[in-house]
């Protein structure tokens, strides 16, 4: 944490400091200890890309950069019955990765975090932050294991911010603040937990932190209106076991640095993290558990708490820094099994899958794969032009798909729910499946009256008899396209058919059709005479404007109206 300064306090430690092993590099004073701090950083990266597993949430992000290359910025049909697939996540972050790759931005912004932590710490606690320094520089590398790229960059932006206020550069702590927002809300909202530890540590608030505080509140504004326009009913779960983590490294913290000088800012933020935890525990909201990752930097934290303490008492030090090392080790062990299984990563692994459907599946239904340990068929099957009925995002899949969650899943519910989603071929794949529902649906699977039609030693596809199409009504359908921002074909007869995907005020329509909302966040798709129609996603300012006029109308009984 840092302060709003005034001088920092002169320390043998702090950047300030003269040392002839420093060098300027615009405002920012590299020397050898972060020289060795990042070196940790890069090190450990390297050798989690050479020797580790792909990166856990890799998946993801690998597509969500193929739909930026490929012009899909505000809605993709292929998951969740269509999705915003940036603007409910990541606004900025796949634009940077489109152009650089998502590895090197991520290992970038690694090795720039931990000389961002580095200077700050030592501004803020000199030389009891050495340690601390060096633990971060190792925990910074975490994101190539885990894979959570964008939130990783957007921590960078975060401590960037710390940086730029520590040393009363408003405009860019500004600017830095809102490239976190605009790489992850999440990362935002630990920002606004920072920002708010300082402003309690502080016995008397300057203007300059008003200013501050006013900027970053509306950004936050700015974030809420950007959710009102592109909503997502994502819930992410908080498990009591996580709460009960957090609350025990926040009491702990505080117990520790509670009388230690220089500990207010870290009392403040082990009490507002706790807090805000039980919160985010108890209100059902799509940040959940995901309130939690901050627990991948709490060893550092607590190695600055235990430092400013003096580590006494050692007892107490000692159980701390135990603890915290635990919180931020365990959870990351814990996937290791989940990732012994490389295969699912390569794109040979979904070949004779892929292949089957390119031969088999006809436009207009979607693909069921029983969800597998790290979602690479959030990446594979979509990319080779197959739409999923769900995807990655266990958010929006919790609040779409709740029936795959529960205990009392059986095969005529799953059958109900295969036709609502329009899918025609489930896929099982032979590697470590989604523990959270994967097994239970892998059993189901086998009892729900499915056809095999096709089995080798990876792969078993079935197929459901009777198919629900993507498009129902009172005429025969046929559709021709159904891709990424684009559904058309044609129809028979004139009149209201159900389109299963999600509604959204941004297609642009044909003149013979026009959308409107139908139950379970679905379609109404209004038809007046026989022929083609055609639905594709506007331009992202004609969207606007034409969101803005459906939401105040909505009505559909002219068609002409709403083309």
């Amino acid at each position: 944490m840092t302060t709003v300064q005034t001088p920092a306090r002169v320390s043998p430690g702090r950047d300030d400091a003269p040392s002839a092993a420093k060098v300027g590099v615009s405002g920012f004073a590299l020397d050898r200890e972060l020289v060795l701090c990042a070196g940790f950083t890069a090190a450990l990266a390297a050798a989690l890309l050479t020797f580790g597993p792909a990166p856990g949430d890799a998946a993801v992000h690998l597509y969500r950069t193929f739909l930026v290359q490929h012009g899909a910025l505000l809605w993709d049909n292929f998951w969740y019955d269509g999705h915003y697939p940036l603007a409910g996540y990541s606004l900025l972050y796949y634009l940077p990765a489109a152009v650089l790759g998502n590895v090197p931005l991520v290992v970038g912004a690694a090795i720039v975090s931990t000389l961002l932590f580095a200077s700050v710490a030592r501004r803020e606690w000199g030389d009891a932050s050495i340690w601390a320094s060096r633990a971060f520089g190792v925990c910074a590398a975490a994101p190539l294991f885990t894979g959570l790229f964008s939130y990783s960059v957007a921590f960078t932006a975060a401590l960037g911010f710390l940086w730029a206020l520590q040393r009363e550069r408003l405009v860019l702590a500004l600017a830095l603040a809102a490239l976190t927002l605009g790489f992850s809300p999440l990362a935002f909202a630990f920002l606004c937990l920072a920002l708010l530890s300082v402003l309690l540590a502080r016995r008397r608030v300057p203007a300059t932190a008003v200013k501050v505080f006013v900027g970053v509140a509306l950004l936050a504004g700015l974030e809420v209106l950007v959710l009102r326009l592109f909503p997502a009913d994502g819930v992410y779960p908080f498990h009591l076991a996580n709460l009960a983590g957090v609350l025990g490294v926040s009491i702990v913290g505080i117990l520790l640095v509670r009388r230690a000088p220089g500990g207010r800012p870290l009392v403040a933020f082990f009490a507002l993290w706790g807090a805000s935890s039980v919160f985010f525990w108890a209100f059902s909201s799509p940040i959940g558990g995901n309130w939690t990752r901050l627990g991948e930097f709490s060893f550092p934290l607590m190695l600055v708490a235990a430092a400013l303490a003096r580590f006494r008492p050692r007892g107490l030090a000692v159980f701390a820094l135990a603890g915290a090392l635990a919180y931020t080790l365990v959870p990351n062990l814990m996937l290791i099994p989940y990732r012994l299984d490389a295969r699912p990563a390569a794109g040979s692994f979904w070949q004779p899958a892929i292949g089957f459907l390119e031969r088999h599946l006809k436009p207009g239904y979607r693909v069921e794969v029983v969800p597998t340990a790290a979602h690479w068929e959030a990446y594979w099957v979509p990319h080779a032009g197959f739409a999923l009925a769900r995807g990655w995002y266990r958010q929006l899949d919790v609040v779409d798909n709740p029936v795959l969650y529960s205990e009392h899943l059986d095969g005529a519910t799953y059958r109900t729910w295969l036709r609502s989603q329009a899918v025609e071929y489930v896929l099982l794949a032979s590697t470590r499946l989604d523990p959270d529902g994967g097994p239970r649906e892998a059993r189901v699977l086998e009892s729900a009256g499915l056809t095999i039609v096709y089995r080798d030693r990876r792969w078993t596809i079935y197929r459901l008899p009777r198919a629900t199409p993507l498009v129902t009504g009172p005429g025969s359908v046929r559709i021709d396209t159904f891709g990424h921002t684009t559904i058309a074909g044609a129809v028979s007869r004139p009149g209201r058919y159900l389109l299963r995907n999600h509604y959204i005020p941004f297609w642009a329509v044909g003149p013979n059709v026009c959308v409107q909302r139908a139950p379970n966040r679905a379609t109404w798709l209004y038809v007046s005479r026989p022929g083609r129609f055609s639905l594709r996603v506007a331009p992202p300012g004609a969207a606007l404007l034409r969101a803005a006029h459906l939401e105040q109308s909505g009505d559909c009984d002219a068609p002409d109206r709403h083309r």
